[in-house]
């Protein structure tokens, strides 16, 4: 049974909307430490979601063969219980979308990848253990909706990533670096082992060198990559519509919640780990200005939401394979630039901190964070000083958002995950954000 005929099953036993995601992709690992592993397997199946009676049901199956099965266990869970689903309206999709990836996965011969594994193992900084990982996956995904839209999916990624224990004068810690791609291919892999490289670098420098933190209550500067943490962990979250109504911005759609300076963005960007052209619902992806001028001004929404709250569909329902239902999901989540330069912004800070990179930490619907400083420096007179140890940077970000005093003007961003349930390719980042207060660092 192919996917076209699911969705007139589909109907044909009560169902009001069907969709089939179907999914196949190979995928290799290489780890390199003691010794190097090579590994690489295929995956794939359908999915198949359908609506009826107001409730949703899914079913996900390996094999075409169990796909009439699979659509009649979907309607029967659907009906088991009533419910109130509604959809928003969307134009239905026609589309192939290919990877821009100049140099593909499958085109790289594995030794020319085990060698790459190789010299940056070898580049890393001397440590008690180190490992390194590399990753990618090729292949197709297609959707097809019972209400005609039918799209298909180049898919490509790679990924890289490091990491170090290390031990010196009785403290022992973990170093990291992670990035990875869904648009640049094997011809960025030099500027991977570098960025992974910096990131080991700088965090190397702190543990070896830092000192705990004495100053209390003091202005924070952020990297591009802390601050956006704060912007995906601790406000992003709040702004997906199905945890909306958990958080503080529950009633505050059309609010202003920070100074009008300050904007807080979800969409495609230049390289974004979370870049697509549509989502798992089929709905074009469209840049989403959660903060606008200050004020909070639309959050992320799938169909179902979309419909609740009255406003248009924006691309940000997702799943992490063909085996999970989509839910809402960020993107590539950012602050807006400002009109300061770094320079300007450190002169702001006569005795502070920066903070470069983030470590393990705790978030909360109420937009508290706490994270460790894997990074990060005194700031004295206007001039990066001593860098720090052992150090967790906490606070509330709603409650920071009013402590900001000034936005960099050059965006950057750190290609990472997000796991909601299911585990999906994000990006984080903005400018510098200079915290005049709002942010403690203990």
């Amino acid at each position: 049974m192919d996917a076209s005929r699911v969705v007139e099953l589909a109907l044909s036993l009560g169902a009001e909307y069907a969709e089939v995601r179907e999914e196949r992709l190979i995928r290799t690992e290489i780890t390199g430490s003691d010794e190097i592993s090579v590994s690489a397997r295929s995956t794939g199946g359908f999915g198949v979601r359908v609506l009826a009676g107001g409730s949703w049901g899914f079913v996900s199956v390996n094999s075409p063969k169990d796909l009439e099965w699979a659509v009649e266990k979907a309607v029967k869970l659907a009906q088991v219980s009533k419910g109130n689903v509604k959809l928003a309206d969307v134009k239905p999709a026609r589309d192939h979308v290919r990877s821009g990836m100049r140099v593909k996965p499958p085109e790289v011969p594995p030794d020319e990848k085990v060698e790459a594994v190789k010299e940056l193992l070898n580049a890393l900084p001397e440590a008690s253990r180190k490992a390194v990982k590399y990753s990618d996956f090729s292949g197709i995904k297609r959707l097809i909706t019972s209400e005609g839209t039918e799209i298909e999916w180049e898919l490509s990624g790679i990924s890289l990533e490091a990491n170090l224990a290390v031990s010196s004068s009785g403290r022992s810690s973990w170093l990291f670096g992670l990035t990875g791609s869904v648009e640049r291919g094997f011809e960025a892999f030099d500027d991977m082992r570098e960025r992974v490289l910096t990131e080991i670098q700088g965090q190397m420098k702190c543990f070896l060198h830092g000192k705990r933190p004495r100053l209390r209550d003091v202005p924070v500067l952020l990297s591009p990559y802390f601050a956006g943490m704060i912007a995906h962990e601790a406000l992003g979250h709040l702004a997906e519509a199905d945890e909306l109504p958990n958080t503080p911005l529950a009633e505050k759609l059309g609010e202003r919640i920070a100074p009008e300076f300050v904007g807080l963005s979800d969409g495609n960007v230049c390289d974004g780990h979370g870049n697509d052209l549509y989502d798992d619902e089929g709905v074009p992806v469209k840049k989403v200005e959660i903060l606008k001028d200050g004020v909070f001004n639309e959050p992320l929404v799938d169909r179902e939401r979309a419909f609740l709250l009255g406003v248009a569909p924006n691309g940000h329902a997702r799943a992490q394979s063909y085996a999970f239902e989509p839910m809402i999901r960020m993107r590539n989540t950012y602050f807006e630039p400002g009109d300061w330069t770094f320079e300007e912004l450190l002169e702001e800070v006569k005795l502070g901190y920066y903070l470069v990179s983030a470590g393990p930490g705790q978030t909360g619907l109420d937009s508290s964070f706490t994270a460790g400083v894997m990074e990060g420096y005194v700031i004295r007179n206007g001039e990066i000083a001593e860098p720090i140890l052992g150090a967790t940077a906490s606070g509330r970000a709603l409650d920071a958002l009013s402590g900001i005093r000034g936005m960099g003007k050059e965006l950057d961003f750190e290609n990472s995950y997000c796991g909601k349930g299911q585990i999906v390719r994000v990006s984080m980042g903005g400018p510098h954000v200079l915290f005049e207060r709002g942010i403690r660092v203990v």
